[in-house]
């Protein structure tokens, strides 16, 4: 089936790239700008509508047997010899090429292909991938694995996205020859060249391949947590997801590398773009019943020693309330008290805020995002932290506040204590909740 793809923009391969080396390009331990992905970065939606699924384009085909069985068996190296576009048109002619060497070509004709093949000596990682040069056209790649011993190409991944939008694919590959088809499924340009890329990478995470949406991990319906790593500039991980009702969907991309940087796109079933988040941050989003992919990706550099963990969990109903049950604190100034404004919780510099998320009618709500916020009245900083809940709607959120002023005191029987009152709030998908306590005794210090 051909799936358009909508809102990106093709990577930028023309510059500098034939002169990369592979351990350069793809067994690294971080990478370069060689290749941008200029995708853009909208933030998420708060509320999606339901879209229809449209399904335009079968699957290549599966199996290719090869007219000339002996050059099959040979492969000796096509030369091009027609002076404008090239005479591999067929898999019997095809150009042999080298990986990490940028191959430029030309499509004369709706339907017509090009196609290469490359030699694989050990158990590597292929990544083969497609710029079309101009949005005019919609190009396809595909990735076949030839049997020498029934001379037949034997299809092992494909890429078919729409027009003028770039088709990346990759395939574990085991040594032998590969051929790669790039096929025009609409239009043709023999002013602007395609540009074809490939790369091999010995270091790859359990989920490969997954670098498109039609070879996408699928996750189901249940929540998730998942490590993987990207182990060259082209690689993407691609998770599928599928939503039985409406749900609020819940994600967090956390990566602790100094080397790398990750950003999340989500994808609806037709490929169109949802928005994007970037690394270290929570995102969430409320979608109707149906399919969605999860792309990650590096937009300049990655970190193939360092995994990222990828998170996603499903939230059903709004929080509207939230209970607290307990605040620790350092300084050793915590409890329950009452200063002479009414019982509040006590805190030094660092807190940890614990309680429960309900919905309108009193249920506990797993998987939720819950924001608290403060602001003190040293430099009237503010403070805002997110936290989510268990599986239970239970919530532990620590928080550092830094000092007081101490514009408030109170004698106790043996010192006065400097304090100040400062507001507390709680929000959920930046809506404020409905809370037992909205202010806190902020402590100073103490004199005898």
């Amino acid at each position: 089936m051909k799936l358009k793809f909508v809102g990106m923009a093709a990577l930028a391969l023309s510059i500098g790239i034939a002169g990369i080396s592979p351990s350069a390009l793809a067994q690294s331990s971080s990478g370069t700008a060689a290749f941008p992905k200029n995708q853009p970065l909208n933030p998420l939606s708060t509320h999606v509508q339901s879209a229809t699924v449209h399904n335009s384009k079968s699957t290549p085909a599966q199996n290719i047997p090869l007219s000339n069985r002996s050059a099959a068996r040979s492969l000796a190296a096509v030369t091009a010899t027609d002076s404008t576009y090239g005479s591999n048109t067929s898999p019997d002619t095809a150009e042999l090429i080298s990986a990490n060497t940028t191959i430029p070509g030309y499509i004369d004709q709706q339907g017509g292909a090009r196609w290469y093949y490359i030699n694989v000596t050990s158990s590597l990682k292929l990544t083969a991938f497609l710029s079309t040069g101009t949005s005019n056209v919609d190009y396809d790649l595909t990735l076949y694995r030839l049997n020498p011993t029934t001379s037949t190409l034997e299809q092992v991944s494909y890429s078919a996205k729409g027009a003028g939008q770039y088709e990346l694919l990759s395939h574990l590959a085991t040594s032998g020859y590969y051929f790669i088809s790039v096929t025009s499924y609409q239009g043709a340009d023999t002013t602007n060249p395609f540009t074809l890329f490939t790369t091999l990478s010995d270091s790859y995470d359990q989920n490969e391949p997954d670098d498109n949406p039609f070879f996408a991990k699928d996750r189901g319906t249940a929540p998730f947590i998942s490590q993987q790593n990207i182990d060259n500039l082209l690689d993407e991980d691609w998770t599928k997801i599928t939503l039985n009702a409406q749900s609020k969907v819940n994600l967090r991309l956390n990566n602790t590398s100094a080397n790398g940087s990750y950003v999340i796109q989500l994808w609806n079933a037709n490929l169109q773009n949802l928005g994007s988040l970037t690394q270290n941050t929570d995102g969430q989003i409320t979608l109707p019943a149906g399919s969605y992919y999860i792309q990650v990706y590096a937009p300049s550099t990655f970190d193939i020693s360092t995994p990222y963990t990828l998170s996603v969990n499903y939230q059903s109903a709004a929080i509207t309330r939230v209970a607290i049950s307990e605040i620790t604190s350092d300084r050793g100034v915590q409890g329950f008290i009452d200063y002479g404004y009414g019982k509040k919780w006590r805190i030094g510099y660092n807190i940890v805020v614990k309680g429960r998320a309900f919905d309108a009618t009193g249920n506990p709500i797993g998987n939720g995002i819950v924001t608290v916020g403060v602001q003190t009245r040293v430099g009237n900083k503010t403070v805002v932290v997110n936290g989510n809940t268990d599986s239970l709607g239970y919530f532990s959120i620590p928080m550092d506040i830094g000092p007081a002023a101490g514009q408030y005191t109170y004698r106790g029987p043996v010192s006065t204590h400097y304090f100040d009152i400062i507001p507390i709030v709680f929000l959920s998908n930046n809506k404020q909740l409905n809370a037992d306590i909205n202010s806190l005794y902020h402590y100073a210090y103490s004199i005898n």
